[in-house]
């Protein structure tokens, strides 16, 4: 099976490589650090699997770059990540991706999400199935049961209207943690801005 990785740090690139050329069956034959530069190796038609970070330094996400890849039917495509929010997984389903795997999973559950992904069956674990189908009613209170205690102060700041800079303030943090913050909150409550996830916090907050 011939592999592309494309992820933006080249440590997360090399242990990959490292993984995957151990196997007989398998060969990494190229690597891109943006997701443009993977959907235009793709097109090049000799890629049977593009295993995709989610997100990259900017431009493309890793979600537009395989809706690109498989519109065109020029490879499969397997997901890897650090994100495990509703949000980030319905949308790889939407996008019809089939194979979706944490960068905390083994060595032997990557290797087994590439063979299935790569011979046309699907890889998505049943948790992370379970938050595919559920269905898109908006935050519950088992999604603010999954921010960090940080998150909550980020998210109780923002439903009292305060900019990112002004949160960094009050916080004793940079404007670009904040930024990281606020993006992790809205990914966690499925929301699509900080307006919706202030509305929620109105309700769901003491």
């Amino acid at each position: 099976m011939r592999i592309l990785i494309a992820d933006d740090h080249e440590l997360t690139r090399a242990g990959l490589r490292a993984v995957i050329d151990r196997e007989a069956d398998l060969q990494v034959v190229a690597e891109a650090a943006a997701a443009e530069v993977a959907v235009d190796r793709c097109a090049a038609g000799d890629i049977d699997l593009a295993i995709l970070d989610i997100r990259f330094g900017a431009g493309m996400t890793g979600i537009e770059a395989a809706r690109h890849v498989l519109e065109a039917g020029s490879a499969r495509v397997l997901l890897l990540t650090l994100h495990d929010t509703a949000e980030y997984v319905r949308s790889a389903v939407s996008a019809g991706v089939t194979g979706y795997v944490l960068k905390d999973a083994g060595r032997e559950e990557l290797l087994h999400a590439i063979r299935a992904v790569g011979g046309g069956r699907t890889a998505l674990p049943g948790d992370l199935l379970r938050l595919a189908l559920a269905r898109a009613t908006g935050p519950s209170d088992s999604d603010l049961a999954r921010l960090t205690p940080r998150e909550i102060q980020v998210l109780t700041l923002i439903r009292s209207g305060l900019t990112n800079k002004a949160i960094a303030r009050e916080l004793g943090i940079g404007p670009g943690t904040v930024k990281v913050h606020v993006e992790k909150v809205i990914a966690k409550l499925g929301v699509s801005d900080r307006t919706q996830a202030a509305v929620f916090a109105a309700r769901a907050l003491p």
